[in-house]
């Protein structure tokens, strides 16, 4: 018999090799660290009016949204935004309830107590009343169709319908049902109707359906997965429910089924309750709230997303609104500072801003980033660096740089972070990003800026 003896180089090249992969797969694991994001948005540190918002809408042509609070109509994005109140619109309501925005850009806004409006994609307003007693009945939903017919359900008066010109408003249903929570329009033009009684289904001649194994059920909300399945939230006996298409699933330790708006994103779902923030990937869902996470709210209250950054947008009761930054595989040299990934060295403008020729805040979002940054990597120091513009004399340009470095500083000191691991530095305006030749580029140059040192 003969018995192979490897040599031992052979079994040397085998280990080292073996060595290797061990090392490399190692390496690989440690230098990935999946990082779920937060950021905060309220009328305390962003343009948002009011903290307890009803709806949201993103709109794809400017990567803006449009969200429906108590205290008017908001047209927003991170840079900029616009207010739509009583007092600088046709706005007959401050309270605007649900808002949605049609295939070719119109919004149409359902309020409290003035009946729907329409503005069109040249800022147009149109308006119609709901026939009711006192004309006050609230719109829960409102939702375009593939004819531009506008459907519109309403919290004591059943449905309507809304003529693509948006002049005639016709009650279609208010026997079956009288509350209307959230219309949903699948690709083959019907209308799927969640109710008090049941979910209904209307189809191309407007025939009136009722899904049979839900009848006298009141129906939270309801949408179609990425795999074109119905996900139906539900309440039976006070008891919530979760389907997907006809298949009821089993009840969750970790979740409340009584969602007030679902969003179904490629694989996974995302779900809006009043436990706070839930998510469903790989057969099972996680919920976040403040006791887990640094999301803010137990009670959210509708969601939205830009599909185009996989961003989530939720709206929250007294919280405002939060951005969700999907997970990010960092190296192990990376960090997340907002929804950017930064590495020793980066120069990073902050989103601060201040009052003009001050060092008096009046946006600390990107403060209030940077303290999360610095209380999730406790290590970390950093250098803070004051800017200004060119304009005016140049030793009271770099006193205020002074002044803006140092007020970030104390910021984050009176948040807990320790002094000793924050240093300033002041530039005046001698580290121009822009020429200074205009008011725009000034502004440029207004800045703090960030750098990561070890």
């Amino acid at each position: 018999m003969n018995i192979y003896i490897p040599s031992f180089s052979f079994a040397l090249k085998v280990i080292l090799t073996t060595l290797f992969a061990i090392n490399f797969v190692f390496i690989a694991f440690a230098q990935k660290k999946p990082v779920w994001h937060f950021d905060t948005y309220n009328n305390k540190n962003s343009s948002i009016p009011h903290n307890f918002i009803n709806d949201l809408a993103f709109d794809k042509t400017d990567s803006s949204l449009w969200i429906a609070t108590g205290a008017g109509l908001v047209h927003w994005s991170e840079k900029d935004s616009i207010i739509y109140t009583p007092k600088n619109s046709k706005l007959k309501d401050y309270g605007i309830k649900c808002i949605s925005i049609g295939k070719e850009g119109d919004k149409y806004i359902g309020t409290y107590s003035s009946g729907v409006y329409k503005i069109d994609t040249d800022g147009n307003f149109s308006h119609l009343l709901i026939p009711s007693k006192e004309n006050k009945s609230t719109v829960l939903s409102i939702k375009e169709d593939k004819n531009k017919t506008i459907w519109v359900g309403t919290e004591n008066e059943g449905l309507f319908r809304i003529d693509s010109k948006f002049r005639f408003l016709i009650n279609v249903e208010k026997t079956a049902f009288t509350r209307v929570f959230e219309i949903v329009v699948d690709e083959q033009n019907t209308k799927w109707i969640a109710t008090e009684r049941g979910l209904y289904t209307l189809n191309s001649d407007n025939r009136l359906k009722i899904y049979p194994s839900l009848k006298d059920q009141p129906i939270n909300a309801i949408t179609f997965s990425s795999q074109n399945e119905l996900l139906i939230s539900s309440t039976l006996q006070s008891t919530a429910q979760f389907f997907v298409g006809n298949k009821k699933q089993k009840p969750s330790k970790d979740v409340h089924y009584q969602f007030r708006t679902i969003l179904s994103t490629n694989q996974d779902v995302w779900a809006a309750s009043l436990s706070g923030l839930s998510f469903y990937s790989g057969e099972k869902w996680t919920v976040f709230n403040p006791q887990n996470s640094e999301f803010p709210s137990t009670m959210v209250s509708t969601l939205a997303q830009n599909p185009e950054k996989n961003v989530i947008w939720a709206g929250t009761f007294g919280q405002g609104l939060v951005k969700i930054s999907l997970p990010k595989i960092l190296l192990e040299d990376e960090f997340v500072l907002g929804t950017k990934s930064v590495k020793k060295g980066d120069i990073i403008q902050l989103h601060i801003g201040f009052k003009r020729a001050t060092a008096i805040f009046n946006d600390t979002t990107g403060i209030s980033e940077l303290v999360r940054f610095m209380n999730q990597n406790e290590k970390i120091r950093i250098e803070l660096s004051g800017h200004t513009d060119v304009a005016g004399d140049a030793t009271l340009n770099y006193k205020l740089s002074r002044e803006r470095a140092d007020a970030v500083k104390l910021y984050l000191m009176r948040n807990n972070i320790e002094a000793n691991r924050i240093e300033t530095k002041a530039y005046g305006g001698t580290k121009p990003l822009s020429n200074n030749t205009n008011a725009a580029s000034r502004q440029k140059n207004r800045r703090v800026e960030m750098k990561i040192l070890e």
